[in-house]
């Protein structure tokens, strides 16, 4: 059993409801990653045998035995997620388009699973543009309202949204959030908003309008007790009212703390906070609620 440091992003559109489990006092806490193996982010092991090493280090020594020997990083990421503004108007690049735009091996597709619901009770998902021109026409024209789709958001959601479908988390939501790990995310709008030194955020227009598919729209399922749901390069559980969850099978997990607390050997673990259980580990997930999240091998 490893505990991972949490790691702080601030955002132009995040919150301070992720302040009290950061370590810091950012307010404006857009990300607070659980597990990430990026350039610019990896989390700090701070409790169990690697003490002391990163996320990225951990996973090139051990990729080999777990079959991930084809990924250079940690082929997913995990974050809790606060949008206390409505997030950019935006799309992430399918596998040809990851290739094509980016020389990257793979897009990204992710998933959000909503822990409190945005204030107006939907999130934007979807297009009603019927083609990729109309699209750009009503860009040019100052009409981008006109093309958002929306869908519904609750408590309890859980949303699988692909490589190619516009999306935007909206104001007052906060998500545990897992998505494969391409780094790449394209803006149609971005409200006009400025950053701390007065500039506006860039958009990638000819890129997102490349890779939007306009037919591409998100459907609300919802965990059963017991049975991860299964994507493409992950599976995720939801874990709670149960005493001890056992890490079954051959593949590593993290436990992502969602709600509760908990304390290991002085540690005390916050939402958000990522435990890494090797095989057949076992741990104490009474009064908590935890998301269980594994990658699968290519």
């Amino acid at each position: 059993m490893q505990i991972l440091k949490p790691i702080v992003h601030e955002t132009i559109w995040g919150g301070n409801k992720l302040t009290p489990y950061s370590g810091s006092d950012c307010k404006k806490i857009g990300h607070l990653y659980s597990a990430i193996d990026t350039a610019d982010f990896k989390n700090e092991i701070i409790y169990g045998k690697d003490k002391g090493k990163n996320l990225h280090e951990w996973f090139l020594e051990n990729r080999d035995k777990y079959g991930l020997s084809n990924y250079q990083e940690l082929p997913i990421l995990m974050a809790l997620v606060e949008a206390d503004d409505d997030l950019s108007i935006q799309v992430h690049p399918d596998d040809d388009k990851a290739k094509e735009l980016e020389n990257k091996p793979f897009g990204k597709n992710e998933s959000f699973y909503t822990l409190q619901a945005p204030k107006k009770g939907w999130m934007y998902n979807g297009c009603k543009a019927k083609s990729v021109e109309e699209m750009r026409t009503k860009i040019k024209e100052g009409k981008i309202s006109e093309t958002l789709d929306t869908m519904p958001c609750s408590v309890g959601d859980y949303i699988y949204i692909v490589g190619g479908t516009l999306h935007a988390a909206t104001a007052g939501s906060i998500h545990f959030e897992i998505e494969e790990n391409c780094e790449k995310t394209y803006r149609f709008y971005d409200y006009d908003r400025v950053d701390k030194n007065g500039e506006k955020r860039p958009l990638q227009l000819d890129k997102a309008l490349a890779c939007l598919d306009v037919n591409k729209k998100s459907s609300i399922r919802h965990y059963k007790k017991g049975e991860p749901i299964e994507e493409r390069m992950y599976s995720t559980e939801l874990v709670k009212d149960v005493d001890v969850f056992e890490n079954n099978g051959n593949m590593f997990a993290f436990a992502v703390l969602l709600n509760g607390e908990k304390e290991i050997d002085g540690i005390k673990i916050f939402p958000g906070t990522a435990i890494l259980l090797d095989p057949k580990e076992k741990l104490d997930v009474s009064n908590c609620e935890f998301i269980i999240a594994k990658p699968k091998r290519a």
